[in-house]
């Protein structure tokens, strides 16, 4: 009886953390296809970056673009985003990165991607254990969804014990 009623706790708990995250990604019905069009940019983007191919990711990119990977010290244009790139190839194969949904909003022709990446090889085949969270910038311009700007950050396992910033106000 105990194993039943643990099991049943178990799976409760389960469900409900996968429905907090699915509420995360709910888009309204007339922006579904937009949703399904810019989540299957974001893995096309992950599966040919496990080829080292990074030219997808790049054609992707108005002109425009900034990006701010995890291990920059600052953001990259496109131009040193593009130079750094060069033929397509900025790494070896070999990455496996698989993605999490987190969140996805509209305002208009601009949408906000977030999500989680977790890193179990790098390209070469070294084994790790890495976890990043991202958020890619989209503006639809002629019908094409078109990334403008990124971030992503390594997973602070702390950040919870941190809290929440104070917010002083003079008030006005």
């Amino acid at each position: 009886m105990i194993v039943r009623v643990l099991s049943v706790v178990v799976l409760g708990f389960i469900l409900a953390q996968q429905c907090h995250a699915a509420n995360n990604f709910i888009v309204p019905p007339e922006r579904a296809a937009d949703a399904e069009e810019i989540w299957g940019q974001e893995l096309r983007i992950y599966e040919m970056r496990a080829g080292g191919d990074m030219g997808y990711y790049l054609s992707l990119a108005n002109p425009g673009y900034m990006a701010w990977p995890a291990p920059a010290d600052e953001p990259l244009s496109y131009t040193e985003l593009s130079n750094r790139i060069g033929d397509g190839q900025l790494m070896e194969a070999g990455e496996l990165i698989t993605l999490a949904k987190k969140g996805l909003s509209f305002d208009g022709d601009t949408a906000l991607a977030f999500f989680e990446t977790h890193r179990t090889r790098r390209a070469g085949g070294a084994a790790v254990d890495e976890r990043f969270e991202n958020i890619h910038v989209w503006v639809k311009r002629e019908g094409d969804w078109r990334l403008i700007a990124n971030m992503s950050r390594p997973v602070i396992e702390n950040r919870q014990s941190l809290g929440n910033p104070t917010i002083i106000s003079d008030g006005n």
